[in-house]
């Protein structure tokens, strides 16, 4: 009836100045295409510009960029990258090692640091011996014979090579140390080495220049 409509009329007019009295009013917040409060989904919550990029920045620094050096202090950036470094070249010089211990065959040499086997126990004992040889006094004294002598009697019992051991005994109780002057012994040397070394199918060495060898250096100055 009119009564009823002019009643809901005066109450809308009421409830539009309200709204534009009261701005911040929850109904000045719905548009017209809005559902009622009870039905609106929950807004995203405002996150603030700052503390988002202070978040952002945390992250990538933990997750992204921890090598970054805009994101550490420099001191722990600089250790970093040296420790890096270092593990990088003990890689390499490792790598590089390997390479070089290889033989032609694709077999893995030994390692330079490892117990001599009889081959190099060998060449290091006749390298000892042969020098011992070159700067042998050119006249010795009884003392100096004497001495000579017993160094290589007592070698040929302790040598770390049983059977190598035999065998030099039984060849100087045939050949005898000959001390008596530099020139002497170096010869007696290389023969003795020559009669090893033919034993055990090897080239034999020319002893006519056994000093050029272990004392003087080629005449052709390579060692020089």
């Amino acid at each position: 009836n009119r009564e009823g409509a002019r009643l809901i009329i005066r109450r809308l007019q009421k409830t539009v100045l309200r709204i534009l009295r009261d701005p911040e009013s929850r109904m000045s917040k719905w548009s017209f295409h809005q559902q009622p409060p009870s039905q609106q989904t929950e807004p995203e919550p405002q996150v603030d510009s700052a503390q988002y990029n202070a978040h952002s920045s945390s992250n990538r620094g933990t997750k992204q960029d921890s090598n970054c050096r805009t994101c550490n202090d420099f001191k722990s950036w600089s250790k970093q990258q040296r420790l890096i470094s270092s593990t990088q070249a003990a890689k390499e010089k490792h790598m590089a090692n390997e390479k070089l211990n290889v033989g032609p065959t694709g077999i893995a040499n030994p390692r330079e640091d490892c117990p001599l086997d009889k081959v190099r126990l060998g060449i290091s004992t006749w390298g000892l011996l042969h020098t011992m040889a070159a700067f042998y006094s050119d006249n010795p004294t009884d003392t100096e014979k004497r001495d000579m002598r017993t160094f290589f009697e007592v070698l040929s019992r302790l040598y770390p090579c049983e059977y190598c051991a035999k065998d030099f005994r039984s060849d100087i109780e045939v050949n005898p140390v000959n001390v008596n002057s530099q020139k002497d012994l170096a010869l007696w040397l290389c023969k003795f080495h020559n009669r090893v070394n033919d034993k055990l199918g090897k080239p034999l060495f020319d002893c006519s220049k056994v000093n050029e060898r272990w004392r003087d250096g080629w005449l052709d100055g390579s060692c020089d």
